[in-house]
Order: structure tokens, then C-alpha cells, then sequence
């Protein structure tokens, strides 16, 4: 299925598909640049081998993540999070790291963090690369594996569809809003940032789901870039304030903001976003109830194109394309934030 020329509106889109064009792709793989969250390789035996990788950067750079443990514990959560979104079992992962330095400590943390990440996933470091340089890096590669009958890709949303997630939202931003807003830490703080991993609810959607994808850039980037794929427009019925998880739903309202803003941010919480074809729902109910799992609506697809939120069409071109613009600066991105948004 060819891919919608509308994604080239968003700026990392349009460096993807550079890459894609300048680079070899096998035969074997399935599905186009975009159109899942992890790579997807056919191995002719009834099962597709699921290939994922995440750098952890840009949020020590910003000084989101000021513990090495959450920065290790968020590296592996990333990686796994996008073999949740194709419904993949995890192998195992590979870790690369950079250290400023041989510093003991700093390598513990991110240990530390990296483990508990994995017996939260149940799944392994098969091993890995390290080196020296002048801030902490992180990438983790991972791998798993998904019945070619039952993968999940990005395509398939259509109008009419319902439009859920996986569980409360608004983590990412909390996060970055109290390191970059520098709000008291009992508001918010970087220990209340513990995603996990959604594996589970991956494999409970398998053959249920229409589309699915993770909220690695936040909510509405998740929406709008679903939306951008099938040709469809999203409207976010749920109350914003609804859908924030406790943390964030705290920090908006002592800081004032629009609980939307938390679901704009370019910070995300690794929830999966999934849409649900109507004859479909009663199969979602049955699955999620076999594992305890209550999902969080969100709203409907219908025809057309973009994404409203409680009845206003946001300008995501904008919203998505913000940090691009003002160059990262993130004091910069979040006044921008708030001016497109509104607080």
C-alpha cells in the first residue's frame, strides 16, 4: 500500500523518506517506510522477525532526564514499545552506551535502570557496544517476534473506526514540562515517570485492531500522523482533562495550562493508540477483559482530514513541525507550544 504524500507536511517525515530512498531495503521486508513501528522482515515460516532501534539523546541534552536510571530504564521502554505496537513477543535487545567518562556510578544507574526495564518486559540484553564521549547516550535495539497472521501495522484506520489508547496519557509531558519549567519536584518529578511496557495489550490486539501505534512524540502527534496515513480525519471526543494520567492532570492544573497542551507535547509516554473497526469492538472488550485491561477512548475516525479535539481543529503541521523551527530550543518550543494550543 502506497504511502499518503500528506505525511511530507510533517518535517521528520520528509528526512525518513530521504533515507528510505537513498538506502537498500530487502525483499523480505513488509510494509513501506512509515507504516510500522518496528521494521517487519518475512521469515517464510509463518512468522515475521520484529527489528526496532531508539536513541536516548535529545532528552539529556534538553536535561529532561537528570537520573541515569530513568534514562536507562526509558531507552529499553522506548524499544520495546514499538514491538508492543506490531503485537511482537520480544527476544532480546542490544545496548549501546555512551559515558561521559569512566564514571562507576553513572554506568550502575543506567544498569540498574536497563534492568528493571527488562524484567518489566521480560526480555534481555544480548548485548551491546559501549564508548566515551562528553554526555550520556543510550540506544537500544530490539528484537521479537510476531505471527505473520498477527502483526499490527499503521494502515488500516477508516472512517467509523473508534479510536482508543492503551492507558492514561500526558506522562512524556509532565516530564518535560517540570524539568524545563523547573516546577517544585512535589508537583512532579522525574520518579513519576515510569512508563511500561504495553506488550501485553500488543498481543491482546492481534486480529482486533484496524491500526495501531505507540505515543513515543505524545497523543496528538500519534493521531494526527494515523490520520496523515489512511486519509482520514480523527475527532478526539474524550474531555482532555479525561485522559490525562494523575501526575500530569496535577501539574496542568497547578501550573494553569490546558490539559491539551500535555497531549501536544513532542514528549511522549509509550501508550498505544489503536483504532477499532465497529463490529470489532465487542472482540476488544472480550480481549481486554481476558487480561484485565480497560482501554481509554479517545474518539472516531470520519472522512475528510485533521484532528479535532473536543470540536477545534489544531494546526499539527505546526504543533509537529514546532521544535524543527525554533531550531530545539525548548524554552522556545514550549512558548510556541502554548501559542498554537492556547495557556
Amino acid at each position: 500500500m502506497p504511502v499518503n504524500d500528506a505525511i511530507h507536511a510533517i518535517h521528520e517525515n520528509q528526512v525518513l523518506s530521504r533515507w528510505a530512498a537513498l538506502l537498500p531495503r530487502p525483499p523480505a521486508q513488509v510494509g513501506a517506510v512509515h507504516q510500522t513501528d518496528a521494521e517487519l522482515v518475512d521469515l517464510g515460516d509463518g512468522r515475521l522477525l520484529a527489528l526496532t532501534v531508539d536513541a536516548l539523546i535529545e532528552e539529556v541534552a534538553a536535561g529532561l532526564f537528570q537520573d541515569p536510571f530513568t534514562a536507562g530504564r526509558t531507552a529499553v521502554i522506548a524499544s520495546v514499545s514499538d514491538l508492543s505496537a506490531v503485537g511482537a513477543d520480544p527476544i532480546g535487545l542490544l545496548l549501546c552506551v555512551t559515558l561521559p567518562g569512566d564514571d562507576a556510578a553513572v554506568q550502575e544507574a543506567v544498569a540498574r535502570g536497563v534492568r528493571e526495564a527488562c524484567e518489566a518486559a521480560g526480555t534481555f540484553v544480548l548485548g551491546g557496544d559501549t564508548n566515551d564521549g562528553p554526555q550520556l547516550e543510550i540506544s537500544v535495539t530490539a528484537a521479537g517476534m510476531v505471527p505473520a497472521d498477527g502483526y499490527h501495522s499503521r494502515m488500516g484506520m477508516a472512517a467509523g473506526d473508534r479510536v482508543y489508547a492503551s492507558g492514561p496519557l500526558g506522562a512524556g509531558a509532565a516530564l518535560a514540562a517540570s524539568a524545563l519549567l523547573h516546577t517544585p519536584a512535589e508537583l512532579y518529578s522525574e520518579t513519576d515517570y515510569r512508563p511500561m511496557p504495553r506488550l501485553a495489550e500488543g498481543r491482546a490486539l492481534r486480529g482486533v485492531a484496524s491500526a495501531t501505534m505507540d505515543t513515543s512524540d505524545g497523543l496528538l502527534a500519534t493521531i494526527d500522523q494515523l490520520a496523515r496515513l489512511n486519509g482520514v480525519a480523527v475527532d478526539v471526543e474524550a474531555d482532555p482533562a479525561s485522559l490525562l494520567e494523575p501526575g500530569a492532570a496535577r501539574l496542568a492544573g497547578a501550573l494553569g495550562l490546558p490539559p491539551v497542551a500535555f497531549l501536544a507535547a513532542h514528549h511522549g509516554e509509550f501508550e498505544l493508540v489503536f483504532s477499532i473497526r465497529p463490529d470489532r469492538v465487542e472482540a476488544l472488550e472480550a480481549a481486554a477483559a481476558a487480561i484485565g485491561w480497560t482501554p481509554l477512548f479517545l474518539g472516531t475516525a470520519r472522512e475528510g482530514a485533521g484532528v479535532r479535539v473536543g470540536g477545534r481543529e489544531l494546526d499539527l503541521v505546526r504543533i509537529r513541525n514546532l521544535l524543527h523551527d525554533v531550531g530545539g530550543d525548548p524554552q522556545a518550543y514550549v512558548a510556541g507550544l502554548l501559542g498554537i494550543v492556547g495557556g
